[in-house]
């Protein structure tokens, strides 16, 4: 048991109200820059499946079970498609989102798309 003034001398709780307004705040700053995110995602979408391609072909492996699968089976088109088919899936998704919100989508996918395109890069740069 602690004793009072021990550890802690005052209240470090944040109002909700106020972690709202940062969401807010936030949400709106990246708002300004959706079309800039959705370019984003555009871009990484095709440099993901190139490099992904390029790897391949130098001996590198798909790190997705379920990807890997479906490219040696069916070829690397199929990465492409996957892809397309989640952006439209996001496009559907991002009109169904109040315009504030609906950022959350193209930011959703640009991170971990930019990730993949960084983590392919280095992989080939070491090899």
């Amino acid at each position: 048991m602690v004793a009072e003034g021990d550890v802690f001398t005052t209240d470090r709780t944040v109002p909700i109200g106020t972690i709202d307004g940062w969401c807010s705040a936030l949400l709106d700053e990246l708002a300004a820059v959706e079309r800039e995110l959705w370019l984003v995602v555009a871009v990484t979408l095709i440099v993901d499946v190139w490099l992904t391609h390029v790897g391949l072909q130098h001996g590198l492996h798909e790190g997705n079970p379920v990807m890997r699968a479906a490219i040696e089976t069916f070829g690397i088109a199929v990465l492409g498609v996957t892809k397309v088919g989640v952006l439209g899936l996001a496009g559907v998704t991002r009109r169904l989102l109040s315009d504030q919100r609906g950022v959350v989508v193209p930011l959703g996918l640009a991170l971990p798309w930019v990730a993949a395109v960084v983590i392919n890069a280095a992989l080939l740069i070491s090899l």
